[in-house]
């Protein structure tokens, strides 16, 4: 008896289910006139617009990187210091003498992202001297 009721029951959920879907698929249906349908010409249209407007490059590309040094020095002996701090990144600083020229930047390890994990931690500049 207690089956005969438990199948009952699903029977009844499962016709309750098909009806709901049946209304709600004759009313979404009744919406839809026959006649709304778009044209060829409107298809083609909608489907040729482009996603987005076309972009150039090219003025962002030829103007040079204008960089404004946030410390200048300048000694007696024509050494001069430029210290450029930039907003995302970490601090450089230029040094330029009668001689050579060289710039510090922090090491790898001190810099924001991901680290190596390779030796330790270091928070003295790197110097870069090209010859």
């Amino acid at each position: 008896m207690h089956l005969n009721t438990n199948l009952l029951k699903q029977l009844l959920r499962q016709a309750l289910v098909l009806t709901g879907l049946f209304l709600f698929s004759s009313l979404v249906l009744a919406q839809q006139p026959a006649g709304e349908a778009l044209s060829q010409d409107e298809l083609a249209r909608i489907n040729n617009q482009p996603l987005a407007p076309a972009v150039s490059a090219n003025g962002l590309t030829s103007a040079p990187e204008i960089r404004k040094p946030s410390f200048q020095h300048k000694e007696a002996t024509g050494t001069e210091v430029t210290e450029y701090k930039n907003p995302n990144g970490p601090t450089e600083v230029q040094v330029k003498t009668k001689y050579t020229t060289y710039e510090m930047s922090p090491p790898e390890s001190v810099k924001p992202g991901a680290q190596s994990g390779e030796g330790d931690l270091l928070s003295v500049p790197s110097i870069s001297i090209p010859f």
